[in-house]
């Protein structure tokens, strides 16, 4: 199990342009058959950090979501703004659905290489 987190941190001014100019490529991620499930949300404390979370089955399941010649050409630049430094993909290590706790298999045993 992948998740791509994408945090975005702006001034006030820019928050809603952010917002606008986010629609149509969440949107497209969203309607991906490989996009399990997607979340843009907003902090409660500071108007101006948002994040992206979206989770899919696996790394190619990620790519797959994000070839699409419609969705590389809206999602890659607005991604592009996201803050380098703590955003990317990740791998599930831990999970819980409900009370139920459970550890996906691994696919990415050695980070970086």
């Amino acid at each position: 199990m992948f998740l791509l987190i994408a945090y975005f941190a702006v001034g006030q001014d820019g928050a809603e342009q952010v917002l606008t100019d986010s629609a149509e490529p969440v949107r497209l991620l969203a309607q991906q058959p490989d996009t399990n499930w997607l979340r843009w949300g907003r902090s409660t404390e500071d108007a101006g950090r948002l994040v992206l979370v979206a989770e899919f089955d696996t790394a190619a399941a990620y790519r797959r979501a994000q070839s699409p010649y419609e969705v590389r050409k809206e999602l890659i630049p607005w991604l592009s703004r996201a803050e380098v430094a703590t955003s990317g993909a990740f791998e599930v290590l831990t999970a819980a659905d409900g009370a139920q706790l459970w550890e996906p298999d691994v696919i990415v045993p050695d980070p970086g290489r």
